[in-house]
């Protein structure tokens, strides 16, 4: 293989003008250049990578944060963040938090020894000093999720409207005793979605029965168990709203488990509309999010502050839409 010093000898140049026309400098005469560049064609010269990544401390590489690989929700924002990363000439690292906050503190430390040249953070669950203290040296952008009270670059939806929204064609379809099973409270989004529960009961002056909120981790497994739980209650419901499909899912077993129909006997909606939602029996009434544009528009974001560039806009909020399907009585699209 081809070194640096053989494409100067052939060129007939020194080490140090071959290595500057290899790294794209204008400093170099076009005569020499042209020289150059003949050479690394004849000897089919490929620059080393990785030694170049340290010279210039750049990775060409990015670190994307998933809470929890097994969600699928999170499938299509990678799709949409590796579109628009190949276009742009930088490798996707995946990394699996697995709910685990300490692995986030980990790859957001990563960055101050420059192992990767940016992070999207699907998560913001490490604490907020350390997140705006590596964010105010180095490229961070969060999707999906955000830090409240926060100027961190971040792309998400309205949660607490989304929430509100999903609860009212809930309420006006007759529904009353409304279940809620939700994640860590301490997650933005979850509370943020509570809040958009609470609040819908508040203005249609049905009183908030906190026995019927139930908490557990965003999965299959804890939805069916909270659903279990608030069936144990022996107290009336008559639908659910949980913060999260996958945990829907797990309610619906539950529930068909127990004889109860669904919705005939009790509605269960959701929130994410993955793809699951679509196809499990009955399909589920959801929110569906838009998560190939966030995740393009949250590499976008990453590529214009690792070129140093100013974003016109660090708080971007998407669009959501309501989907109703039989799992709360009505089967059409709205």
């Amino acid at each position: 293989m081809a070194t640096i010093k053989d494409v100067a000898k052939y060129a007939g140049v020194s080490m140090a003008t071959a290595s500057r026309v290899v790294r794209g400098e204008d400093n170099v005469s076009p005569k020499r250049k042209k020289l150059v560049e003949d050479a690394i064609k004849a000897l089919n010269y490929e620059p080393n990578a990785i030694a170049r990544q340290l010279r210039q401390k750049e990775t060409h590489s990015v670190i994307v944060i998933i809470p929890d690989i097994r969600n699928t929700f999170f499938h299509e924002i990678i799709v949409g963040i590796e579109k628009v990363a190949f276009q742009n000439g930088y490798q996707v690292l995946l990394a699996d938090m697995q709910n685990d906050v300490q692995v986030e503190e980990y790859y957001f430390n990563s960055l101050a020894q420059r192992q990767t040249d940016g992070i999207i953070s699907l998560s913001a669950n490490i604490g907020r000093r350390l997140m705006e203290e590596v964010s105010s040296r180095y490229p961070v952008v969060i999707a999906c999720q955000y830090i409240d009270n926060s100027d961190l670059p971040n792309v998400t939806i309205d949660n607490i409207e989304a929430s509100k929204k999903i609860m009212q064609h809930l309420i006006d379809r007759g529904y009353r005793n409304i279940g809620h099973l939700t994640s860590q409270p301490n997650i933005l989004l979850y509370r943020d979605r509570f809040t958009g529960y609470c609040q819908v009961l508040a203005e249609n002056g049905i009183t908030i029965d906190l026995e019927l909120v139930k908490y557990g981790e965003s999965s299959l497994e804890s939805g069916y168990e909270q659903m279990c739980a608030l069936l144990d209650q022996k107290k009336q419901v008559d639908a659910v709203f949980a913060a999260g499909d996958i945990m829907a899912i797990g309610a619906m077993k539950a529930l068909t488990e127990r004889g109860i129909r669904i919705p005939q006997d009790c509605a269960v909606v959701g929130f994410d509309d993955i793809e699951l939602s679509s196809i499990c029996t009955p399909p589920l009434t959801t929110i569906r999010q838009p998560q190939t544009k966030m995740g393009v528009m949250a590499m976008n974001m990453l590529c214009d502050l690792m070129a140093g560039k100013e974003l016109a806009n660090r708080q971007v909020v998407l669009d959501y839409e309501l989907v109703i399907r039989e799992s709360c009585g009505y089967s059409t699209l709205g």
